[in-house]
């Protein structure tokens, strides 16, 4: 029995080692060898990475906050005096010459 338990911990311990290399390989292919620094800085990117999911999912996972809204308004056509108009009306301005830019726009009744 205790040949078994030998086999299997002297198998774990090489796949532990096994593993340890793959490690090391992405985490540091040039630097560190030791396996302890290749841990820290694994751990230290799986929780960058951590971050990174929690920061870019954020947006979506939660309710838009009443400040972000109340600053839209700034960026609201409507507040720059713009507005969006359908393209059919926009075929008078086109074929005009600029001088008349502010009158309001007959349509063209060759166009319809």
């Amino acid at each position: 029995m205790d040949g078994v338990k030998c086999y299997m911990k002297k198998d774990q311990k090489e796949k532990f080692g096994e593993r340890i290399v793959i490690l090391q390989q992405l985490v540091s292919p040039y630097g560190k060898t030791d396996t302890a620094s290749v841990l820290l800085e694994a751990m230290q990117y799986i929780h960058f990475l951590h971050e990174q999911v929690n920061v870019l999912s954020a947006p979506y996972l939660q309710a838009t906050p009443p400040t972000y809204t109340q600053g839209l308004d700034e960026y609201s056509l409507r507040s720059r005096g713009l507005c969006l108009v359908p393209v059919s009306s926009t075929a008078g301005v086109a074929s005009s010459n600029g001088a008349d830019l502010w009158a309001p726009i007959k349509p063209n009744p060759q166009l319809h």
